[in-house]
């Protein structure tokens, strides 16, 4: 029986006898009732609108009434309530029309015992009905919440039944281009797939379906309805859609984050200026074509070309005019060494080629059509001839090779043959010929006794002789922020065309004092430096470092304003940046020298910021618009677990103060995809480019020879 405590039951009759025997007979098959017995349409009116009834029971035969009006009447007020038709009599027509209107059953008085189970029987139909009808309800819930979310997410959403697209979301219309879902129907996803990508994309879909493509590339090239090409990484389930198996795809647009990466790749492998490979890239590359002929494979050849004339040119005609000497070289080289030349800038006046499968004899032949070529070429400058001559080495790479390290030993001793002797003596002299151990030593032990007086010497020469130089590094957005940002930072001539970075001179720069005059020459150079750029409508930003000693010198800020307004320049694109303990420890001078450069329209960043990890006050009370994470956190950092722990505490604190951070010293993917994981915007390192004394940009002129854009091997991103 059904668990019911009380049926509430009404009869439609015009016997009240009858109505007796039907509430017995249910009592004594154990219901307890609750009934009500109606004989005309007002009172079953009456009844419906007063009370809710679990079952109907109708005499199929009353006066003016019967069982097919009370029928229409409780359709017509959308019930939903069992009807059975409890009749004395009834012919079969009668019976197949009533059932077809809707009554449950048709039970003769004379079968009384049919009527409880019956009854028994639609009272259950009733509640699994109603529990339908509630799941029904709950699931058209659960979708409309679904496409809620769907249609509000920013994710690209398309439905494929049998690779046929069914149904999409605003978002995935938006991504491709389309006005609607119509113009999608009937149009195969691989359709909006590079062509070149079909086939991997086809094998994705296909391993994926068998929940076995977990290390499948699940990034694609994608068109849109225009045809331009988007960059995307999909994942896919297969689920039920509008009463439908079929697949649901999500798209994720990914062009920024390719855009980021080749770009990241280019400044990884490739010098800024020239567009040519970096010592680091051409050392992979080295050391491959080293493994290569060890293995017994083809020869190939190295040529190092040290450029004789760049210093001459620099000190007599400036450094755009040595940058001009080095683009015009770079595009000699391409034009004479062709595309299967590995061409590097290995360092400021120096170049490396690999000839890759070249054997002596034919390397021979291009070494000597390179020199002759460089021979019969000049460069003119401000009225002066130059000829761009160069020292060459050559070094066959075959199956003696040790390693590319011995190989580019070989490549300096080669072209240190060809060099001037008194040049030669210049940079290698280091005791008198002839000098005994005892006397080199005591040279040694007299160097290291007086190294900061020699220092402090030299630094004053440098200043007094102009023999300092600005280098650049620059500091990349890794979510597509297009502006050029670069680190600005000092070097010291050697006298012997090389630089000194400025790691070895600025200890005794500070224990001196000369760190100011260095700081005021840093600024009176890079502000016209920067100026230039805008002049050229590169609107480059520059970081110039800060010491603590300048903070404290009220001749700085004055030095700062002066060279702004003579450069004609927006301070907002020049942002000082200093040390967190130069800082915090003379908080009243570094206060006071953060609001005097605001007041000039800079900007501010904090260095080092998490050496006095635990205290922030200074940072939450100044107007600081970047912090650069203290150097000691990066290294090693895919290792070093706890540094992890106390980057992201950095990070999260950084954050809800509202400042943009910089990771520095990134030297390798692995640190960079945790640095992006931790959405950290811009990183700095020589994972991306070392500092150089030249800066590269785009221009619009594609026939310019000082930019990389009119360079052939200048990447897209470059143009845009």
């Amino acid at each position: 029986m059904v668990d019911i405590k009380i049926l509430r039951l009404l009869i439609i009759d015009d016997s009240p006898d009858d109505a007796d025997v039907t509430i017995a007979t249910l009592r004594k098959a154990g219901y307890m009732l609750k009934s009500q017995r109606v004989q005309d349409m007002a009172s079953l009116q009456t009844a419906l609108a007063q009370g809710q009834w679990d079952l109907i029971l109708s005499e199929y035969n009353i006066a003016h009434f019967g069982a097919q009006f009370a029928l229409d009447l409780i359709k017509g007020s959308d019930l939903d309530t069992p009807f059975i038709v409890h009749t004395k009599k009834i012919s079969d027509a009668d019976l197949v029309q009533i059932m077809r209107n809707g009554a449950r059953d048709v039970v003769l008085k004379a079968q009384s015992a049919r009527l409880a189970p019956a009854i028994q029987r639609e009272l259950r139909a009733h509640r699994d009905r109603e529990i339908f009808r509630k799941q029904q309800y709950i699931l058209k819930e659960t979708e409309d919440k679904h496409r809620a979310i769907i249609e509000g997410s920013r994710e690209a959403v398309c439905y494929a039944h049998e690779g046929m697209h069914i149904d999409a979301n605003a978002a995935y219309l938006e991504l491709f281009g389309y006005e609607s879902t119509e113009e999608l129907e009937g149009i195969p996803v691989l359709n909006l797939i590079k062509k070149d990508d079909h086939q991997r994309f086809k094998e994705f879909m296909r391993k994926k379906a068998k929940n076995s493509a977990a290390d499948l590339n699940s990034e694609f090239e994608a068109v849109k309805k225009d045809d331009a090409s988007i960059f995307i990484d999909i994942n896919i389930l297969d689920i039920n859609h509008k009463g439908e198996d079929c697949t649901q795809i999500i798209f994720t647009d990914i062009t920024k984050r390719k855009a980021v990466e080749k770009k990241l790749q280019y400044l990884n492998q490739r010098d800024p200026l020239t567009g040519l490979y970096n010592r680091h890239f051409f050392l992979q590359k080295l050391g491959a074509a080293v493994e290569k002929a060890k293995a017994g494979s083809n020869q190939s050849t190295l040529l190092f070309l040290d450029l004789s004339q760049l210093k001459k040119i620099n000190e007599n005609a400036g450094h755009a005019a040595g940058d001009r000497l080095l683009l015009l070289l770079a595009k000699l080289f391409r034009e004479k060494l062709g595309d299967q030349a590995v061409i590097s800038r290995f360092s400021g006046d120096e170049f490396a080629v690999l000839l890759p499968d070249q054997g002596e004899k034919q390397a021979k032949k291009t070494a000597a059509g390179l020199e002759t070529t460089l021979k019969d070429t000049t460069f003119t400058e401000s009225g002066h001839v130059f000829k761009c001559s160069c020292i060459l080495g050559k070094v066959l790479v075959d199956e003696n090779a040790e390693n590319a390290r011995q190989v580019l030993s070989q490549a300096y001793k080669s072209c240190a043959v060809s060099k001037p002797v008194e040049a030669l003596d210049a940079k290698m002299a280091v005791a008198p010929t002839g000098s005994s151990p005892q006397t080199r030593t005591g040279i040694k032990e007299a160097a290291e006794t007086s190294i900061d007086a020699e220092w402090q010497h030299k630094i004053q020469q440098a200043l007094q002789s102009d023999g300092l130089e600005l280098a650049f590094q620059p500091i990349i957005n890794l979510h597509g922020d297009p502006a050029d940002y670069f680190e600005v930072l000092v070097r010291m001539s050697d006298g012997a065309g090389g630089l000194i970075p400025a790691g070895e001179f600025m200890a005794t720069a500070n224990a001196t004092g000369q760190i100011l005059d260095i700081d005021k020459w840093v600024i009176s150079h890079a502000i016209p430096a920067l100026a230039e750029l805008h002049q050229e409508a590169h609107a480059a930003t520059f970081f110039i470092n800060i010491s603590k000693q300048s903070m404290a010198d009220s001749s700085v800020p004055k030095l700062i304003h002066q060279a702004i307004k003579k450069a004609g320049i927006d301070g907002y694109h020049l942002i000082f940046e200093a040390d967190e303990p130069d800082l915090t420890s003379d908080p009243v001078a570094s206060g006071n020298f953060i609001r005097t450069i605001h007041d000039y329209g800079c900007q501010f960043c904090m260095d080092n910021f998490g050496q006095g990890f635990g205290d922030h006050h200074f940072l939450r009370h100044q107007a600081i618009e970047y912090v650069k994470i203290t150097g000691s956190l990066i290294h090693n950092l895919t290792n070093d677990k706890v540094n992890q722990a106390v980057l992201q505490g950095l990070t999260k604190v950084a954050n809800a103060l509202g400042k943009k951070i910089i990771a520095k010293f990134v030297e390798d993917a692995e640190s960079l995809s945790l640095l992006w994981d931790l959405e950290i915007s811009y990183v700095q390192g020589n994972y991306f480019q070392q500092a150089e004394a030249e800066m590269s940009f785009e221009s619009d002129d594609e026939t310019s020879e000082t930019t990389l854009s009119s360079e052939e091997s200048a990447p897209t991103w470059a143009n845009n």
